[in-house]
C-alpha cells in the first residue's frame, strides 16, 4: 500500500483513497469466521471493505470518507459480543439430522478463507469435504461433535480415521465456529472434547493442519518430531501431532488422511 502523500509527491494518479483499520485481536482457530462477521456488519452499513488477513491481526481497507462510520460499526459489533450474557454450551455427538445445520455453519464460517482472507467464491471447499466425510468409510460417529447453545448448533469438529503405515491415527478437521461467537471458547471446548473422546476410545494420536502457536496449548507439536510426515512437505511445522495416552511410538512415515481429503 502506498501512502497518499507519497503518491502525491511522485505525481502518481490514483482513484481510491482508503483508511487502514487493524483489528486488535489474534486471529486464531476460534476466530474462524471473524472476517466474515466483520465484512457482514460493514456490508449491512453499506460500507465497502477489502480484508487483508494476517497471521496475528486482520486489516481492513475502507473508503476514507467511511472510516468514522466503519469504526462505529466495529465498536457496536464488539460491544454486542462483549455484553452478550454467558450461555450454557452443550457438547454432544453429531446426529444425521444435524448435518444440514452443520454444513450451513461450515459454509458461514469459511465464507472468507482463513488462509487467504479472500471470499471463498461459491461453496467453500470445507463444506464439500465435510459432506464427503459424513459418507466415508473412515467416518467415526463418536468423533463428529457439535456444540449447542439454546438449541442452536454453533460449532462442529470432526476427526476421521487416518494412518501412518499400519498404525491407525486420527485426522482432525474441519473445525468451525459460527462467526458471531468467535473467541468465546467454543473452539477450545470442541478441541478438549475431541481429545477426551479419543483417549477414551483408545486412539493413539491426532494429527491436524493449523497454527503451531494456537495448537501448542493443547499439546500438539510438529509431527515431524515424531517421524510423521505431512502429505504435503510444504506444510512444515503447521502439520502437527498430539500423542495420546496409548501412544507407544514406532510409527514413521507419511500420514494418509481419509479418502475425501484427496479430492481437495
Amino acid at each position: 500500500m502506498l501512502p497518499r502523500a507519497e503518491a502525491d509527491r511522485q505525481g502518481l494518479s490514483y482513484d481510491f483513497v482508503g483508511a487502514w483499520i487493524t483489528l486488535q485481536i489474534h486471529s486464531d482457530l476460534e476466530a474462524v469466521g471473524l472476517t466474515a462477521a466483520v465484512s457482514r456488519a460493514l456490508s449491512e452499513a453499506r460500507i465497502s471493505c477489502n480484508v487483508l488477513a494476517g497471521f496475528h491481526h486482520d486489516h481492513l481497507l475502507v473508503p476514507v470518507a467511511d472510516a468514522p462510520r466503519a469504526l462505529e460499526v466495529l465498536a457496536e459489533l464488539a460491544a454486542r459480543n462483549r455484553d452478550a450474557p454467558a450461555r450454557e454450551l452443550m457438547l454432544r455427538s453429531e446426529d444425521p439430522s444435524d448435518r444440514e445445520a452443520i454444513l450451513a455453519l461450515t459454509a458461514e464460517a469459511f465464507a472468507i478463507s482463513p488462509a487467504t482472507g479472500l471470499p471463498a467464491g461459491g461453496e467453500p471447499v470445507e463444506v464439500g469435504l465435510l459432506r464427503a466425510l459424513f459418507d466415508a468409510e473412515e467416518y467415526l460417529p463418536h468423533l463428529s461433535v457439535v456444540a449447542v447453545q439454546d438449541g442452536e448448533i454453533v460449532g462442529h469438529v470432526i476427526s476421521t480415521r487416518g494412518w501412518v503405515g499400519d498404525q491407525g491415527l486420527l485426522g482432525l478437521g474441519p473445525i468451525g465456529v459460527t462467526p458471531r461467537l468467535q473467541r468465546q471458547g467454543i473452539g477450545s471446548a470442541l478441541m478438549r472434547e475431541t481429545i477426551d473422546r479419543a483417549n477414551a476410545a483408545g486412539e493413539h494420536g491426532i494429527v491436524l493442519l493449523g497454527s503451531p502457536d494456537y495448537y501448542a496449548r493443547f499439546g500438539f507439536v510438529p509431527a515431524s518430531t515424531f517421524g510423521i510426515q505431512a502429505p504435503d512437505p510444504a506444510w512444515g511445522d503447521y502439520f502437527q501431532f498430539l500423542p495420546l495416552a496409548l501412544w507407544s511410538g514406532g510409527a514413521h512415515g507419511t500420514f494418509r488422511y481419509a479418502a475425501p481429503f484427496s479430492l481437495i
